[in-house]
């Protein structure tokens, strides 16, 4: 292998992770999940982070971001690179990278359902055979409204997300973190469509049907992976034009 060569898988990679960032942009941003406000990162070598940057004039709907026009910062939150400024929030997603070695890739949305469940403190239980794998422990809460615009909310918000795949901050959003980008996107979509299956079975005053961990199991062996299901939204919302 030639001296230039690892520089030349990182820049590889870091192309991918900017075309990853912006393809989750505008699948949260189509499917409702994200306004102006919401972001997703990538971990990048080097204790670096690919971000979204802060919403502005120049940069509004998520789903005509372009790659060009991430910010890369450092676990500080420092701007490193790029012309645009990166979220306030930026915090939610450095004390994550600190405190979760395992965690590449973070979401924090403001999407609707999900939000309104960790309002009013009730639990989103496992109903739906594809989603309930997320929720079987109870999405851990937040229950603070701050923005996380510095250290030390950054770090609370890590410790009360804990080993968990989603967090809840309460009347505020959620954070979803996992290793790949995709997987994060599609599990605060599962999120989502949990809370509003929750929510219409108490609408109608209905006893939810908690499906247990042998059938989550049975469900799980048998069914397609998160790969499959990201290649389904990002084909769906491809073409959208809300």
């Amino acid at each position: 292998m030639s001296a230039d060569a690892p520089r030349m898988l990182d820049a590889r990679r870091t192309v991918e992770a900017r075309r990853m960032v912006v393809e989750a942009c505008r699948v949260l941003y189509r499917l409702g999940l994200v306004d102006y406000m919401g972001h997703p990162s990538v971990r990048l070598p080097g204790d670096l982070m690919l971000i979204k940057p802060r919403h502005s004039l120049d940069i509004s709907r998520p789903d005509r971001i372009t790659p060009d026009q991430l910010a890369v910062i450092d676990l500080d939150g420092t701007l490193v690179e790029g012309e645009h400024e990166p979220p306030g929030e930026r915090f939610i997603h450095t004390a994550i990278y600190r405190a979760r070695p395992d965690v590449h890739a973070i979401v924090h949305t403001h999407q609707p359902m999900a939000t309104v469940m960790g309002i009013a403190g009730e639990p989103i239980l496992p109903v739906l055979h594809v989603q309930s794998e997320l929720v079987r422990t109870p999405v851990p809460v937040w229950p603070c409204a701050k923005l996380v615009t510095d250290e030390r909310l950054g770090d609370q918000l890590a410790e009360a997300l804990g080993q968990h795949r989603v967090c809840h901050l309460r009347g505020h959003g959620i954070v979803s973190v996992a290793r790949e980008l995709p997987e994060a996107v599609v599990n605060a979509i599962h999120l989502e469509q949990l809370a509003e299956a929750n929510w219409k079975v108490r609408a109608i005053r209905g006893r939810p049907r908690v499906i247990p961990d042998d059938e989550i199991d049975q469900r799980a062996a048998a069914g397609s992976s998160w790969e499959v299901r990201w290649r389904y939204y990002s084909q769906i919302t491809e073409g959208a034009n809300p």
